[in-house]
């Protein structure tokens, strides 16, 4: 496996992910974005991305009573929203309450669209003409 051309393939889904975020309106604070990760190991590379990004997709439900607090805490996660997109620190007490009792709304395709077949194979192309003319060249010596 040709590691750097699947690194710019990984790197090309890595950043449809994040311009999807962008246009969605799911791009406040960057660290989402910034947990976008991609990990080589020898002769494998994989991209891996959090799991906040499927809830930012379907949206999520109220929150359940009992339920365990996050780390970092909500509240203080809903404050650094806040004050990315500039909206005054003292909302996000009733930012929360909203969202412990409605959820969220989904943005559909936020990950769907960036990881769908069509763009996977779009962005796949290129790096499978260029490993196949290494190879080629490889064959030709």
């Amino acid at each position: 496996m040709n590691n750097p051309q699947l690194t710019i393939f990984l790197d090309q889904i890595k950043t449809d992910l994040i311009n999807s975020m962008q246009a969605k309106g799911s791009y406040a604070t960057g660290r989402t974005a910034n947990d976008i990760k991609i990990v080589v190991e020898g002769d494998t590379a994989q991209l891996q991305i959090p799991g906040i990004l499927q809830t930012l997709e379907k949206g999520r439900g109220p929150t359940s009573k009992n339920a365990p607090p996050g780390i970092p805490l909500m509240i203080e996660r809903i404050k650094q929203w806040c004050q990315a997109k500039g909206i005054p620190e003292r909302e996000a007490w009733a930012i929360k309450k909203a969202i412990d009792k409605y959820g969220t709304k989904a943005k559909p395709g936020l990950l769907t669209e960036p990881l769908s077949n069509e763009n996977i194979d779009r962005r796949l192309k290129p790096v499978m003409e260029n490993i196949a003319n290494e190879l080629i060249g490889l064959i030709g010596r």
